[in-house]
C-alpha cells in the first residue's frame, strides 16, 4: 500500500508511521515520492502538505513527525495549520471559476465546507484554529465575487461574507490575516505592512486609516476615492478651515500622479475647496488648469459663473 490511499471524499488516519523520513527544503516538503508545499503549526506540533497535480492533488497531515491523515483532493491550495490541528484547504473544481474552502480537523473530520462561486485567494485561520477567513476573487456571481468569508469553527458556521472596505476598485486583497481572538479583532495585511483592523462581527475599524493611507501612497485611483469620501465626511462640518486638511495632501498628489485625467480630477476637487473657502481667484486657476488636462471634467460652467462674480 502506498503512501497515499484512494478513498472517498474522507481523509484517512494512518497507522504505523514510526520511523518517517522526510526533508524540508526550499519551503518544500518531501515524503518518499511526494514533494509538496507546506505549513507548519506556530508551535510546531502540526505539519499540512499538499500537492495540486492535474486533479489528482494530495494532502497529508502530519503530528510530532508521523503521518496523522492522508487524503485525496483535486487542486488543493493556500493551506494553513493551527495549533489544535484544524487546518484550511482550498479546492478549485474542474468546473472552473468554482472553489471550495475546507476547514477539517485533525481526526479528519471537515467541519466546514464552504463552496464559492469564485477562485479562492488569500486564507487565514487563527492560532486555535478557531476562527478562519477566505477571499473570494473576481467572478460573474454577484453573491460571492470579491467577498471575504468569515467562519467561526468552533460553532461551525459562516458569520458573514462582505466586500472588504480595503479592497477598492484595485481589487487590493490582504496579502495575510491576523486574529486576536482575545479582542475579537481580525487584522488584514496589505503590502507594506499596512494592517487594517475587522470586529469579528465584520465591522471596519480603521477606515480613517486607510483613507489616510490612500491619500499618501495610494494608486491613483486609490487616492482619488478617499479624497472624495473625506471631501463628502468634511462637506458635513460647518467649519471650512478643517477643509485645510485636504489641500495639502492634493497637491502632492499633482506633483505625484502624471496621468492627465488624475490631475484633472485633482485640480477640480482643489478649485472645489478653496471656493467653498471662499477663495474665488485661487479655485478659478484650479479649474482652469483642470479643463485645459482634460475639457470634460465637468467644471466649465461653474467657471464662468465664477468669473462673472468677479467682474
Amino acid at each position: 500500500m502506498g503512501l497515499f490511499d484512494v478513498f472517498k471524499n474522507k481523509a484517512k488516519r494512518s497507522q504505523n508511521s514510526s520511523g518517517l523520513s522526510y526533508s524540508i527544503t526550499d519551503n518544500v516538503l518531501s515524503i518518499d515520492d511526494f514533494t509538496g508545499e507546506y505549513h507548519q503549526s506556530p508551535k510546531g506540533k502540526f505539519i499540512l502538505a499538499w500537492k495540486d497535480q492535474n486533479e489528482n492533488g494530495k494532502y497529508i497531515l502530519l503530528e510530532r513527525g508521523k503521518i496523522k491523515l492522508q487524503a485525496k483532493m483535486r487542486h488543493p491550495g493556500s493551506g494553513m495549520v493551527s495549533n489544535s490541528g484544524v487546518f484550511i484547504l482550498s479546492d478549485l473544481t474542474s468546473k472552473g471559476m468554482y472553489g471550495i474552502f475546507h476547514i477539517i480537523n485533525a481526526d479528519g473530520e471537515t467541519l466546514i465546507k464552504q463552496r464559492c462561486k469564485a477562485n479562492l485567494g488569500p486564507t487565514g485561520i487563527s492560532d486555535d484554529g478557531r476562527f478562519a477567513v477566505c477571499q473570494a476573487l473576481e467572478s460573474t456571481s454577484k453573491s460571492d465575487s470579491c467577498k471575504l468569508f468569515f467562519f467561526d469553527i468552533k460553532n461551525r458556521k459562516l458569520l458573514w461574507k462582505k466586500l472588504p472596505e480595503t479592497v477598492g476598485t484595485e481589487l487590493n486583497w490582504a496579502k495575510s490575516y491576523r486574529f486576536d481572538t482575545k479582542r475579537k479583532v481580525l487584522y488584514l495585511i496589505h503590502d507594506k505592512n499596512r494592517a487594517y483592523r475587522y470586529t469579528f462581527e465584520g465591522t471596519f475599524i480603521d477606515s480613517k486609516q486607510y483613507r489616510h493611507d490612500c491619500i499618501n501612497a495610494g494608486s491613483d485611483i486609490e487616492f482619488l476615492e478617499a479624497v472624495k469620501e473625506l471631501k463628502v465626511e468634511l462637506s458635513e462640518n460647518t467649519d471650512l478651515k478643517e477643509y485645510d486638511a485636504l489641500i495639502t495632501p492634493l497637491e502632492k498628489g499633482l506633483k505625484r500622479f502624471s496621468d492627465k485625467d488624475t490631475r484633472s480630477k485633482i485640480h477640480r476637487v482643489l478649485g472645489e475647496i478653496l471656493h467653498l473657502q471662499g477663495n474665488d481667484a485661487e479655485a478659478i486657476k484650479h479649474f482652469e488648469n483642470a479643463l485645459k488636462l482634460n475639457p470634460k471634467v465637468g467644471v466649465k460652467r461653474t467657471l464662468e459663473k465664477l468669473k462673472k462674480s468677479q467682474h
